[in-house]
């Protein structure tokens, strides 16, 4: 079931991100972010959470995020995997390690969104997915991550709710 959902989320997100036209790294990122500067702790208990007012800012968690969901995408990402026999949208260019050092480096995409993404963690009824995602300017900004919850409605993948690791 897995192998059939998977590439349906990777185009939910894909579309959601607007990756179109961008590098997508393909190798998965395993490197789960646990801390960021609001909360010290990216745990369950704290992503379920409906809201909490840290100062002045609404930070809004995932409050239908199923615990076996998020324990199944720690799992699925303890070593990073190809994603190429997952990503069936053809407007991103796929790119390995090498490429992706080229482009790091090199002067000719320094204005490039290079994206990386975590494989995506599955409720056992496959309604719910979380994944990570991050994007990487070589020139500078933009720069973020953010963790992203799906539900699954009828036939087709929708991000529901955004949940911001950093942002530069």
């Amino acid at each position: 079931m897995r192998s059939q959902q998977e590439p349906q989320v990777f185009s939910a997100v894909i579309k959601y991100s607007r990756m179109e036209g961008e590098f997508l790294r393909e190798i998965s990122n395993n490197y789960l972010t646990t801390q960021t500067f609001l909360m010290p702790d990216i745990s369950w208990t704290n992503l379920s959470i409906p809201e909490i007012l840290i100062g002045e800012m609404k930070i809004i968690g995932f409050p239908n995020l199923r615990k076996e969901t998020y324990e199944n995408w720690i799992l699925i990402n303890n070593q990073s995997s190809l994603l190429t026999p997952f990503i069936t949208n053809p407007q991103v260019a796929l790119i390995s390690q090498e490429d992706w050092e080229k482009l790091e480096n090199g002067t000719d995409y320094n204005w490039s969104i290079i994206f990386t993404l975590t494989r995506p963690g599955f409720s056992q009824d496959f309604s719910q997915a979380l994944i990570q995602i991050t994007a990487h300017c070589p020139a500078g900004p933009p720069q973020y991550g953010s963790l992203l919850y799906l539900e699954k409605t009828a036939e087709q993948w929708e991000v529901e709710l955004s949940y911001g690791l950093y942002n530069q």
